[in-house]
């Protein structure tokens, strides 16, 4: 069954990773932030006595925060339709996915608010990459490879295929940007972005390799 909620879980320790709603909620590695939170704990005191009459109320303690642990749901976040896309992320922790909605979504990394949405023409089953620049590209049932600002969402271009362009778009070292289409093509586009962004998940799989394993720290 598939879900149209993007999902952000913590790892228990000091880190959190994702899951996209899709075929048997499909389950991305340790990605994105790294989120400290600390419990804090009051202690009452008797307050000091300011007539003759004194006062024996204590202060409350402060509030516990409640301690997050592994498989905590953080947040979630609904777009319009299926989430078959896998979720990229930007060096400053931005999210971003495709839907069936025909949507790409930017969404807070820490909060899951939504930062901007980029329709296309046709359902969003790409996965994203994201390039040194930030620019995000992204594939499109609607037959187009789409270039975005990733911090305004704003369409920097869009290259057109002969058919869906429903792979992943990679991004080589020199800036090329690699991308497969149901036309039975496979097309190199020239970008001006020199290989992934410097984050913990800029594109599908972790790395070109799809190891999908966190880097060493």
């Amino acid at each position: 069954m598939y879900e149209r909620l993007v999902h952000s879980i913590s790892d228990g320790n000091s880190g959190w990773w994702g899951v996209a709603g899709g075929v048997g909620w499909r389950h991305m590695k340790q990605i994105l932030l790294m989120i400290g939170l600390v419990a804090l704990v009051g202690c009452g005191k008797k307050r000091p006595v300011q007539s003759s009459t004194p006062n024996t109320e204590a202060t409350k303690p402060e509030p516990t925060k409640a301690k997050v642990t592994a498989g905590d749901k953080l947040w979630e976040f609904e777009t319009g339709s299926y989430v078959r896309s896998s979720p990229a992320i930007g060096s400053d922790g931005t999210v971003y996915i495709g839907s069936y909605d025909n949507k790409l979504y930017a969404i807070n990394g820490k909060t899951g608010a939504k930062l901007w949405e980029f329709e296309t023409g046709f359902a969003v089953y790409s996965s994203p990459a994201i390039g040194s620049d930030g620019t995000v590209y992204v594939g499109s049932f609607d037959k187009k490879l789409y270039a975005i600002n990733g911090m305004t969402g704003a369409k920097l271009w869009e290259f057109e295929a002969g058919f869906y362009v429903q792979s992943s778009p990679a991004i080589s070292p020199d800036g090329t940007v690699y991308v497969g289409s149901d036309d039975k093509k496979l097309y190199a586009i020239k970008t001006d972005s020199k290989g992934l962004v410097k984050s913990p998940w800029p594109m599908r799989g972790q790395n070109p390799l799809h190891t999908g394993r966190a880097p060493a720290k």
